[in-house]
């Protein structure tokens, strides 16, 4: 990165960050302790950001109950805040997470929070950096037949053979400069090394927004997942960024899970126009690159202080 497009990065979190902190002085959201359970992993440099996409998400669902796995970070003036904010809302302590059995760190302990609820629960889990823009009709849809769904990516729009993302991930690695590989590169590059015993689709997703069917998983089958890609790669399988290919695999394979249509579903990349799209994950490779995010934040802003008055 050059040293003016760093610049231009930071002056751009700087404007968005005096946008969002007006998400403090919007009212607090009028809930009803029903529909499905809205949860995130947060720390707190996020609490704001947090704000805004929990809003912007109960807006369009109009539904739901939070739950918010504290990272260790969040202090007792963030947590009365997300209280003010989010009247029904359950702050879940990380270390009361049990990971045995599995990787921990990283977004792990979320994840095996969710399939834990999703016995009695329909589970939304979203990232601190997506945003609503539009009608989350498809989402809404998906909650109501309790069928899963996956935030695709341009090499990942519909479940497959779990073959086809190793072969992709494959020719990635080989056509890679990089001199270490990611272990989530590596773990897709793995995945036909499974088991033919074991469910074997997948997709090239992203986690920061996925929904998860009631009763369609299980601790067991996320724990034989994780042993066989131990197995494979060893301890780089404990490295940040596994937990987002358990997800990916454990959606793939519920009960009719399906992408959403990436063009109204997408992680944020500067030549996409907000305006055509529903929701946007704001992944931290171009989260500041231009001003979408910041002027996405302002609308939402905008418009729930008008339908609050």
């Amino acid at each position: 990165m050059s040293i003016l497009s760093d610049i231009k990065i930071k002056l751009e979190k700087y404007r968005f960050d005096r946008v969002i902190s007006k998400i403090y002085m919007t009212r607090p959201l009028k809930m009803s302790d029903d529909g499905p359970v809205l949860l995130s992993q947060l720390c707190h440099r996020d609490v704001a950001p947090y704000l805004l996409a929990a809003k912007s998400l109960y807006f369009e669902i109009g539904k739901g109950r939070f739950k918010i796995v504290n990272d260790g970070s969040l202090t007792e003036d963030d947590i009365s805040i997300l209280q003010h904010h989010i009247p029904i809302l359950e702050i879940i302590n990380i270390n009361t997470i049990d990971t045995t059995g599995l990787p921990s760190g990283g977004t792990w302990e979320r994840l095996i929070r969710i399939i834990e609820l999703t016995h009695d629960n329909y589970v939304i889990q979203f990232d601190a950096d997506v945003l609503a823009i539009g009608s989350l009709d498809h989402v809404t849809n998906f909650i109501n037949l309790n069928k899963s769904f996956i935030l695709g990516t341009y090499s990942g729009q519909q479940v497959n053979h779990a073959s086809y993302t190793a072969s992709l991930a494959q020719g990635w690695i080989a056509s890679t400069k990089t001199q270490k590989i990611s272990s989530g590169l590596l773990a897709e590059a793995s995945l036909d090394s499974i088991p033919q015993t074991m469910p074997n689709n997948y997709v090239h997703g992203s986690s920061g927004f996925a929904g998860f069917g009631k009763k369609q998983f299980s601790i067991k089958l996320l724990k034989d997942f994780s042993d066989c890609m131990y197995k494979i790669l060893g301890d780089r399988w404990f490295e940040w960024g596994s937990e987002q290919i358990a997800s990916n695999y454990m959606l793939s394979n519920a009960d009719n899970s399906e992408v959403l249509p990436i063009d109204l579903y997408a992680c944020h990349e500067p030549h996409l126009r907000p305006s055509q799209r529903s929701l946007l994950h704001f992944i931290g490779s171009h989260r500041h690159s231009d001003a979408t995010y910041r002027l996405a934040a302002r609308d939402f802003i905008k418009k729930f202080y008008k339908d609050s008055n």
